[in-house]
């Protein structure tokens, strides 16, 4: 296991902040080109839910070229062959470099310390896919409590992936950045310290670690280079405080996206939960707000 012990962490994590306020501009600004820009199919779940290959065309059409999936079970896509799903992604010139996928502390063997058979048909469905990334999206609530069995589970996922040529990613919700651990750790901090940064990619959820009352930025410094993908989506100025199309809400994204080498981001995803008129319209405009932002 990759453990980061406590008091090292600390003394890193004071340098990290107040070294950063020292860096040349010409570091501090540094900014990475947005090659991917993609869209988390969840944002219009209810349209994939009723014609999945409608609604990939009509994404294809906005402009996207890339997607984040989410509906993986038992070897298929959104109900269909994960054959005929990347024929049709195919069809419409959309790539998959990542998708989310449910895993469960009962994926997890601890006498044989090895995943359950349906967590590797997992993630060997997504090499098939020909994805770059594995993304373990949401912990359940009831496991949350259990920070060094989610440890274990995610760290075994990790070697796993590596071994079948695929990244196994994390991403969080508002509650890795308020829970903490039983050595007083937040939940966010046990993975980046107790996982080897070699094996764990962190899809970073703007929106959340906003919402949970954090700085993006301040993480960055912590971490640089461990954000490689990112889910974009803005936070309404009035309670309670939910999704809003990207560009339209509170989020300073234009400082955010200023440090995005230092964070490492590589994939941008366009995310949205809540709609002020409809799923497509919603990322449509999303799509529009991010390409007309500079920085």
């Amino acid at each position: 296991m990759y453990t980061t012990p406590r008091r090292e962490f600390l003394k890193t994590s004071a340098l990290a902040l107040a070294g950063s306020a020292l860096l040349p501009k010409t570091i501090q600004n540094l900014v990475q080109p947005v090659r991917h820009l993609g869209l988390q199919l969840y944002s219009v779940r209810d349209n994939m839910a009723k014609d999945p290959i409608a609604t990939l065309k009509a994404i294809a059409a906005m402009g996207y070229n890339e997607v984040e999936a989410y509906g993986y079970a038992d070897g298929k896509m959104f109900g269909m062959p994960i054959s005929e799903y990347m024929n049709v992604l195919t069809s419409n010139g959309l790539s998959m470099p990542s998708s989310h996928c449910g895993f469960s502390l009962t994926d997890y063997n601890e006498g044989t310390k090895s995943l359950s058979d349906r967590a590797k048909q997992a993630i060997d469905d997504a090499v098939k896919m020909g994805q770059k990334y594995v993304i373990y999206p949401y912990v359940p609530v009831e496991e949350r409590p259990e920070v060094e069995k989610i440890v274990k589970l995610i760290t075994a996922g990790a070697e796993y992936a590596q071994k079948a040529g695929i990244r196994f990613g994390y991403h969080n919700h508002d509650f890795e950045y308020i829970q903490r651990g039983p050595d007083g750790r937040l939940l966010i901090e046990w993975l980046l310290h107790e996982i080897d940064p070699k094996i764990l990619a962190m899809e970073m959820d703007i929106y959340w670690v906003c919402f949970a009352k954090n700085n993006p930025l301040d993480w960055f410094r912590l971490y640089p280079g461990r954000w490689e993908l990112c889910h974009a989506k803005d936070l309404a100025a009035s309670e309670p405080h939910q999704t809003i199309e990207f560009g339209d809400g509170t989020i300073d994204f234009v400082s955010i996206f200023r440090q995005s080498q230092l964070a490492g981001f590589q994939h941008y995803i366009i995310e949205l939960e809540h709609y002020l008129s409809t799923p497509m319209d919603g990322v449509k405009r999303a799509r529009e707000n991010f390409l007309k932002l500079t920085w």
